[in-house]
């Protein structure tokens, strides 16, 4: 596995930049990064958008989620990039923003919260399930995103499958999704599964109340290769210290010990690959196709 020699890379610790615009979007939500649209009024009580929450807590380990994922999408430097499951649609239009072709797709017709963000009108909406996307409609892309989707899904080798359809060569796909090897996780994990069709009643259910089972780092690596991704890398992030989880969220939550909590994380994902695999909650895997 590569989760081992990829983690001090490409996590970079915690850069400077980074840590202070997390703790921003701490202090003010998502419109810290100035891409909501003032004259959209539907967000203006959106928690997410616009109200404090600090770590550890579920909403500060969000929030490290939806950036890290950022951050992580820019670095690779796609000019096409397609988003299944976009939900409000952040991301999407971040990367729309700053100059990417970006097509967003989800299940729920979602369309009119795209207006919250400055760009999120001019974006290229595909409602509907992802499973009926088309690349001879769509074309194909450089990065493929799907985050927090594929614990949803039954088949997670045929959603595998369907989206390396739509990456040109030697585009990505990412996705991120809760660690299953988590010491205090209570789903099976993929391999412990033994009727996957019985499950596709209960798929595409949004939030946990939709995680059908989850994954370990080794088992998605080994999926992803089966479904013929190559360079396949997994990065274990967010101890309890952001979460929040195993209790933790009983400590104080509060701006001034924001850069303590962000310390203690940074230190957990510096112990061994055993060490992160059991303490780290989320994963976020890159697979590169031929």
């Amino acid at each position: 596995m590569t989760t081992s020699t990829s983690q001090d890379h490409l996590l970079g610790v915690l850069t400077r930049e980074f840590e202070r615009v997390y703790l921003e979007v701490c202090a003010r939500g998502f419109s810290a990064l100035g891409r909501t649209s003032p004259d959209h009024p539907v967000v203006r009580d959106d928690a997410w958008q616009y109200h404090p929450a600090w770590p550890p807590s579920y909403e500060a380990y969000g929030r490290y989620r939806v950036l890290d994922t950022l951050r992580k999408a820019r670095s690779l430097r796609p000019e096409r990039v397609l988003e299944i499951a976009t939900g409000g649609g952040f991301t999407a239009a971040c990367l729309y923003e700053e100059g990417r072709e970006v097509v967003a797709n989800d299940l729920q017709p979602t369309r009119e919260l795209f207006g919250a963000w400055t760009t999120g009108e001019r974006l290229r909406w595909e409602a509907g399930d992802f499973f009926a996307l088309d690349p001879e409609r769509l074309g194909t892309f450089d990065l493929v995103l799907a985050c927090e989707v594929i614990e949803h899904v039954a088949h997670g080798d045929r959603m595998l499958a369907h989206l390396r359809r739509f990456l040109k060569p030697g585009g990505t796909l990412m996705l991120t999704t809760p660690n299953g090897a988590y010491f205090r996780s209570k789903l099976p994990t993929h391999s412990q599964v033994e009727d996957f069709t019985a499950l596709e009643a209960q798929q595409f259910k949004p939030d946990a109340d939709g995680h059908l089972f989850l994954y370990t780092a080794e088992e998605l690596e080994r999926l992803c290769r089966a479904a013929g991704f190559t360079q396949v890398d997994v990065e274990l992030s967010v101890t309890p210290f952001l979460s929040g989880h195993a209790g933790v969220r009983l400590l104080p939550s509060r701006p001034a010990l924001g850069r303590v909590y962000l310390a203690l994380d940074t230190w957990v994902r510096r112990l061994g690959p055993a060490a992160r695999e059991r303490l780290c909650t989320q994963m976020l895997v890159t697979a590169r196709v031929p």
